[in-house]
């Protein structure tokens, strides 16, 4: 805290959080710092489709499956668990 203007910057950010904290400022503002980031996250989020839609590698890298459309299989080839016992029981005489 050699320089000044850190000293003066101090002191206004701690009478800025006295005031904030008389008036029971803290809620509203983290409900508006929390909008805000929500807002600027969906925007970056729109932006960056825009963008991959636009790019010849992001139309790939979008076109490419996702695990969605992937059914699980069984060792035995059944998708569901509880599939035809009869073949593993004739399996056993």
């Amino acid at each position: 805290l050699r320089n000044p203007v850190y000293f003066i910057f101090l002191i206004l950010l701690g009478v800025g959080a006295y005031v904030t904290y008389n008036l029971n400022l803290w809620g509203p503002m983290y409900q508006m710092a929390n909008a805000a980031s929500q807002q600027a996250l969906e925007e970056g989020k729109k932006r960056l489709r825009e963008f991959l839609e636009e790019s010849n590698a992001g139309r790939q890298a979008m076109g490419m499956q996702s695990n969605e459309g992937l059914q699980m299989h069984n060792v035995n080839g059944h998708s569901k668990p509880g599939g035809p016992r009869e073949e593993e029981d004739d399996d056993d005489i």
